[in-house]
């Protein structure tokens, strides 16, 4: 195998080894993985991995100072941590270390920054136990590495970054729920309680579990019927407000059971399209939600015959801080989409003042092996 070979094959065999840790994020841990897979692939003596502080990994030989949890003792490290340029130690001399009679065997190295961001956030470094024993490989590999982990490390920071973002909207989201909603519950509540007190009772039992799952979900997606539960139980819950002003209709396409969909993404279109839609009409209207499957998406559709969206609104929807309560949710949701499917995602609006509001929710087609659930019947 040639030199250029030998070092694609270690650059790719370590990238490919390395990635599960990477992702994981850089710490005492992961980086003590990384190291020894390095250690085990490239013909160097010995791998360390820092941060801007001290050694998070170390594999290979060494000296007593040379070890996890120990703080960066040379200057040759502080220099490439401050300066963010790769450099080649010839001796052991030129490590610059504070400790007179050090045991270390180690008598050179290549020293590259890591960087997430174009900020230096820690040092790869590989040994050798001879003087001015840096062959080109050895030199074009510690760069190499070191880029690559960069790089990961950096798609590794903003996956991260998009997941704690989701997860902050989907918590603002659970925050938002309406105290107009829990208050117009219960005072329906106390109303049946006089009239039809089993009626009372269940709806008691419907708010109970709404809240719970509103507010205790933890996890990003769920399956579409049981979405579309939790989308029933809030309409049936507002249908014993409004009476025969709240008509609705769910219908699935049965191809659609199973598949996946972002959590609170299609309740919050629902509770919009009731409060922004039906509620301000006179004599209130029809509400439908439909889901099927087209091609490698799951579309699902939230229209109302309500009071539309005026033409100078449109434009400001989907701002984020526009509307009040769980008004939000629709520039939330919207938000969450992209940022877990990109721009392409965003949610599609249809609307005619007087006539009513289409909402198109698509996503990405993901499934989970579920039993087909029964379709709702019309109301």
């Amino acid at each position: 195998m040639t030199a250029e070979w030998t070092f694609l094959d270690h650059t790719f065999r370590i990238g490919e080894e390395t990635l599960p840790y990477v992702r994981q994020g850089l710490n005492e841990e992961t980086a003590q993985k990384i190291c020894e897979i390095i250690r085990d692939i490239a013909e160097v003596d010995a791998v360390a991995i820092t941060d801007r502080q001290t050694i998070l990994g170390y594999a290979g030989l060494g000296c007593p100072f040379m070890v996890r949890h120990q703080p960066i003792l040379t200057r040759a490290t502080r220099n490439v941590l401050a300066t963010g340029r790769l450099r080649l130690v010839a001796s052991k001399a030129d490590f610059e270390c504070p400790i007179a009679g050090c045991p270390c065997p180690l008598q050179a190295a290549v020293i590259a920054p890591l960087k997430v961001r174009d900020q230096v956030v820690g040092t790869l470094k590989l040994y050798r136990t001879h003087r001015n024993d840096i062959p080109g490989m050895v030199h074009r590999l510690g760069a190499g590495i070191a880029q690559l982990l960069s790089l990961q490390m950096e798609l590794a920071e903003a996956e991260r970054l998009r997941e704690l973002a989701a997860r902050a909207r989907l918590e603002a989201l659970q925050a938002q729920i309406r105290p107009h909603f829990l208050f117009n519950t219960l005072n329906t509540v106390l109303m049946f309680s006089r009239t039809d007190p089993d009626r009372a009772r269940d709806l008691l039992v419907k708010l109970a579990v709404f809240l719970r799952r509103a507010l205790t979900v933890r996890d990003e997606f769920i399956r579409l019927e049981d979405e579309m539960e939790y989308v029933q139980m809030y309409l049936e819950i507002e249908q014993a407000r409004f009476g025969d002003n709240l008509r609705f209709r769910v219908r699935i396409d049965p191809r659609a059971f199973g598949c996946l969909v972002p959590v609170l993404t299609i309740q919050p279109l629902v509770e919009n399209a009731v409060v922004h839609g039906l509620a301000p009409r006179e004599g209130g209207g029809r509400l439908t939600v439909a889901a099927r499957v087209r091609g490698g998406h799951l579309h699902v559709v939230v229209a109302d015959s309500g009071v539309g969206i005026p033409p100078e609104l449109r434009q400001e929807i989907f701002r984020p801080g526009v509307g009040k309560g769980m008004g939000l949710g629709l520039s939330n949701v919207n938000q969450r989409l992209v940022g877990l499917y990109g721009e392409a995602y965003g949610l599609r609006v249809r609307s005619r003042p007087g006539r009513g509001t289409l909402v198109r929710l698509v996503v990405p087609l993901r499934r989970q092996a579920v039993q087909p659930a029964r379709e709702e019947p019309a109301r």
